[in-house]
């Protein structure tokens, strides 16, 4: 497990790649199942959402990241790394929304979101951006600004449709 959290934190500093993801299935399910659950307590304390909504938003969200990952390796001709894309792109999710937990739970505390408390959640999220262009960037064999833009895409992507699917998930907060 120590070894795992090591590579996490290697990843989310550019220092190691999702080619260093161990390639175990079972690993895959585990870390799904506990981003939901993170999730969920992140969309808890942000939003007035129902749990559906909160699911559904959230589905939406790994579908895209996942799916568009498999689309590309597929064209690419690299389906094979899908396995470890995926392990890093959850994995690294995992990671930053539990640093970002203080972050919510402190808005949530104080009955609404301190200026300085949405900065560093801002600060989280084009973390979150750059890591997973770093990861698009090594796993889909593309440059760092094709990585990057895949990332961002990828972001607009997820809040369009949520916003289509959704649009109350959009304006709740």
């Amino acid at each position: 497990m120590n070894a795992l959290l090591k590579l996490y934190a290697g990843l989310c500093l550019f220092r190691r790649g999702p080619e260093d993801m161990p390639p175990i299935p079972p690993l895959l399910g585990i870390l799904l199942a506990f981003w939901m659950v993170l999730q969920l307590l992140a969309a808890g304390l942000q939003t007035g959402l129902t749990l559906a909504q909160m699911v559904g938003a959230q589905l939406i969200a790994l579908g895209v990241v996942l799916g568009a990952s498999a689309a590309i390796l597929t064209f690419k001709g690299l389906r094979q790394r899908w396995l470890q894309t995926a392990l890093a792109l959850v994995g690294v999710d995992i990671a930053l929304t539990l640093v970002s937990l203080p972050l919510l739970l402190l808005g949530h505390a104080a009955g609404g979101t301190p200026g300085f408390v949405n900065g560093l959640y801002l600060l989280l999220i084009s973390w979150q951006l750059a890591v997973q262009s770093f990861i698009f960037h090594r796993a889909f064999a593309v440059g760092p600004l094709l990585g990057l833009a895949l990332a961002f895409g990828l972001f607009i992507l997820t809040f369009l449709l949520i916003g289509m699917a959704m649009p109350e998930a959009l304006q709740a907060g």
